[in-house]
């Protein structure tokens, strides 16, 4: 399309209304700022004080592993990018003999480096090491860029490459970068892999943020609710096959694969949380800190609002991969950390979001009030205390039916104890011992005390100023209002019931924004981009689809990516809001 699409029909009489009612200001134009190769996912989204603009193209051909015939992921980035320049709707969707390729509406894609290529170190940009320095396989899938200044012209790039399907450890690459001409360029033989043995590796590292103060901070979206079958012999043996497809293994992401990197048995409470890398402009002594408090989940990234304190994260998961002997997978929520102090993510609070929404079903037109949950108070090393108490749980002391982790039952004490409330209705309130329910079970935690846990793959977060944007990438299954409500612990679907979201099916997905005052409090969410499934049940190629990534720009210009597949759109695209 040549000409600016428009948020017209219901999708901007809504915006329109809402903007009335509740004093929102809403965009109307969006510019297609690029296409994908064929089959790839546009990750990687951030950018500079100078306005550069990074980008990936995730697993080309649908691939998440490099190896030979595949054709490799990319890093990148889009030198002259000038989204003042765009007018119109930007570019057309390129021919099929540009299919392979990144292509821009304006500047030029330079790429830094692909899956495969040979680093100064030895290393494999993509590979990831067990801790004994054994290749275990080569990524395919990079995620989150971290731009990180040195001066003098120079940078670190660091890139969080998002494990291989299945297998969820995952690798970090600092790739050295030097400003020539107004250019920057890569130097390999300068760059190597970031050592995360010290932390017990990555687990799905997915998208993150460069914080204020300067460092990268990555998210573990390690997929996983049933904590009581990481031990199940079934995750562990030789049949290395998810059950719905004829094999044995309870868990998409397996468990099996962090004992691999580890060369020991894993500790499944080590991993689901936000990782920042301090010291990063340090030429070998940076260093990964895994900030427990920000609390156990399927994190895909988070948005820090300008008192360096109040930090926003998603929780990346829905229930349609749930098994269906054990209840493994749930919808996500929205949580909020408050930090003690600025600048410092070790101790705060953990909050969830809890949503009223407007009477409306229309994804187009429902807003959603939103008021927060406390969960709990907590700092790194007494969490990490908690996580060790798991250290030494094995294969051998699995028993069906029981558990040798967080109970639910531990999980429903915490809620009662923090809420005051008899939430089961025994008659009694109970006394956990500790809040660690609340850290290491967060989403339990959340759903057990009333918060929302129905958003189907909730994707991006980012904000500028007081303004804060999240995406689903789909409405759908928990926020689908045919489907029903599922409970928390049981994993049983009252067909009968809806949840806090129930919406009208919209497979496109959306994205949403939030305006807060002062506190940097969010107390409303309102559909601010929808997607639109056509007749052919694809997606309108007008309006994004599936957004995952999104970014925030300097100028306060909203940025979506998508991970829509050739199912829903020809080329995955990056659009331009504005």
């Amino acid at each position: 399309m040549n000409k600016i699409t428009r948020l017209l029909s219901t999708t901007a009489m809504a915006c329109i209304a809402a903007a009335a009612v509740h004093n929102v200001t809403f965009a109307k134009d969006l510019v297609r700022v690029a296409t994908m190769p064929a089959g790839a996912e546009v990750t990687g989204l951030s950018t500079n004080k100078d306005g550069d603009l990074f980008l990936n193209a995730q697993h080309p051909g649908g691939k998440n592993v490099y190896g030979d015939g595949v054709p490799p992921a990319s890093i990148g980035y889009v030198q002259g990018f000038d989204p003042d320049a765009l007018s119109g709707g930007g570019m057309s969707i390129p021919d099929a003999s540009k299919h392979g390729d990144v292509n821009v509406a304006n500047g030029a894609y330079v790429t830094f480096g692909k899956a495969g290529d040979k680093l100064g170190s030895g290393q494999i940009l993509g590979g990831v090491y067990d801790t004994s320095g054994k290749l275990m396989y080569v990524s395919n899938t990079p995620d989150f860029n971290g731009f990180v200044p040195r001066g003098d012209g120079t940078a670190y790039l660091y890139t969080a490459w998002e494990g291989a399907g299945r297998d969820g450890a995952s690798t970090v690459s600092r790739i050295s970068l030097k400003k020539v001409d107004g250019k920057w360029q890569a130097d390999l033989n300068a760059s190597r892999n970031v050592d995360l043995a010290p932390v017990h590796g990555g687990a799905v590292l997915c998208s993150g943020i460069v914080t204020p103060w300067g460092s990268p901070l990555l998210a573990e979206e390690y997929f996983f609710y049933g904590t009581e079958t990481w031990n199940h012999p079934d995750n562990h043996d030789e049949d290395e096959k998810i059950f719905f497809r004829k094999g044995n293994d309870i868990n998409y992401i397996k468990p099996k694969n962090m004992s691999q990197y580890l060369g020991k048995m894993s500790n499944p409470y080590r991993y689901g949380y936000m990782i920042e890398i301090v010291d990063a402009t340090s030429e070998d002594g940076e260093k990964p800190v895994k900030h427990y408090a920000t609390g156990r989940l399927s994190h895909e990234t988070a948005a820090i609002m300008p008192d360096n304190k109040t930090v926003y994260m998603t929780d990346d998961d829905s229930a349609a991969y749930a098994h269906k002997k054990y209840n493994t997978a749930s919808g996500g929520v929205f949580f909020k950390f408050i930090a003690d102090n600025p600048g410092d993510l070790s101790a705060g609070t953990l909050y969830a979001a809890k949503l009223t929404q407007d009477n409306e079903a229309d994804p187009n037109k429902a807003g959603f009030d939103v008021s927060w949950v406390e969960l709990g108070h907590g700092n790194n090393a007494e969490i990490d205390g908690w996580i060790s108490e798991y250290d030494g749980v094995t294969v051998a002391d699995y028993k069906e039916g029981e558990t040798n982790y967080i109970s639910d039952a531990e999980v429903l004490a915490w809620a009662e104890t923090k809420s005051g409330k008899d939430l089961d209705g025994d008659g009694k309130v109970a006394a956990a011992k500790d809040g660690r329910a609340a850290f290491l079970e967060s989403r339990k935690t959340a759903a057990a005390m009333g918060a929302t846990n129905e958003w189907d793959k909730l994707e991006g977060v980012t904000s500028h100023g007081n303004n804060v944007y999240i995406s689903a990438s789909a409405v759908s299954f928990t926020m689908d209002k045919s489907w029903g409500h599922k409970d928390w612990s049981t994993g049983e679907i009252d067909k009968a019931k809806t949840g806090d979201i129930a919406l009208n099916a919209e497979g496109c997905g959306a994205t949403y924004m939030a305006q807060t005052g002062d506190d940097y409090n969010i107390t409303r969410l309102e559909p601010y981009v929808v997607g639109k499934t056509t007749a052919d049940g694809k997606c309108d190629p007008g309006l994004p689809a599936n957004p995952d990534n999104i970014l925030a720009l300097n100028d306060g210009s909203l940025m979506i990516g998508e991970d829509a597949g050739p199912k829903r759109h020809e080329l995955d695209m990056l659009w331009l809001v504005k």
